[in-house]
């Protein structure tokens, strides 16, 4: 059985049993639920057959454990020297750097998992479970709107920067990072020669355990450039890098692991409406394990140590739900 299971901000929580379909962007059909991977080379929607209230571990599909590939810390940071080492001579700015943390699973009921997680961050983020022989069971809290709204006004953000205490000053890496980002997304935007783009003040959130920089943008197009604008906007400097082409080869070269569905693209693309997050803050649901993905944007100024700390830290927004499960 094909599940779905999701919680958009400051809504209630549905849950469905359907099919799990592949299809590419451009021919996305309108009014369904749509994952994708970082590549966007897999593309799924979701069929409806009905609407239920629960499901149970054994209603999901799961992945045994050697399907991924995970590291520690000391082979963590000896990979991430060699990524960065590369970055001169591949002409690279900025460039997301992933890891996998396994985190065993000590028999939760998954259904649990996901409520606790849709309370906690009711107001904040996208809150889903997907779950296909095709694929396996993910779960996920993602903060990250990539295109939200309808015929009357869009939205969207940069989101760069990390922090994990609110006193901590930001540095002089995590603001360039952030307007690598900022840039980005307002290129784009222009491209489609928006009505009435506005860019408000970047500020601090709180998103989960962590802090990042957040800039808003507002603006009007035509709902038959969404998914055009969609497939453009991402992958942004937030999860890919810059140039972007040049740092997601460089990804796809250098990391040790298929990112699958973190940091691609999952939720509602209506007739009139639109509602999509990047996938943040997800785990693949494994036999034993939760495997947890989590990354962090390398430039040239980065320290290594403190990246593995804000990994450390972006997997706690998932681990403090999964140990009070």
């Amino acid at each position: 059985m094909s599940i779905l299971a999701y919680q958009f901000p400051n809504e209630e929580i549905k849950i469905f049993k359907g099919t799990w379909k592949k299809e590419i962007l451009a021919d996305l059909p309108e009014d369904h639920f749509f994952i994708t991977d970082f590549t966007k080379e897999n593309i799924y929607y979701f069929e409806v057959n009905e609407e239920i209230y629960s499901f149970s571990n054994e209603s999901l599909s799961i992945n045994d454990d050697d399907m991924v590939f995970s590291v520690n810390g000391r082979y963590y940071l000896n990979g991430l020297q060699y990524f960065l080492d590369g970055f001169e001579s591949s002409e690279i700015e900025k460039a997301i750097y992933s890891r996998i943390n396994m985190v065993n699973r000590n028999g939760e009921k998954l259904e649990h998992v996901f409520r606790n997680l849709a309370k906690a961050y009711h107001n904040q983020a996208l809150v889903y479970v997907v779950s296909d022989p095709q694929f396996g069971t993910w779960m996920g809290a993602t903060p990250e709107i990539l295109l939200s709204g309808n015929n009357k006004v869009l939205r969207t953000m940069a989101l760069a920067g990390t922090k994990s205490e609110k006193e901590i000053e930001w540095t002089e890496k995590e603001l360039v990072e952030h307007q690598y980002v900022v840039d980005y997304v307002e290129n784009i935007i222009a491209n489609y020669h928006p009505l009435d783009l506005q860019v408000f003040d970047t500020k601090t959130v709180k998103n989960g355990a962590v802090y990042h920089l957040r800039t808003d943008f507002e603006f009007s197009l035509a709902e038959n450039t969404w998914n055009a604008l969609m497939n453009d906007l991402h992958p942004t400097p937030a999860v890919c890098g810059t140039p972007m082409e040049k740092a997601k080869e460089y990804i796809l070269q250098l990391e040790p692991h298929d990112r699958e569905f973190y940091t691609g693209m999952l939720g509602w693309r209506g007739k009139e409406d639109i509602e999509v997050y990047v996938n943040l803050r997800c785990m693949q649901v494994m036999k034993n394990n939760f495997a947890l993905y989590v990354g962090g944007g390398i430039t040239k100024d980065s320290e290594l140590a403190n990246e593995w700390e804000e990994t450390e830290a972006k997997s706690k927004t998932l681990l403090e739900i999964i140990t009070s499960s």
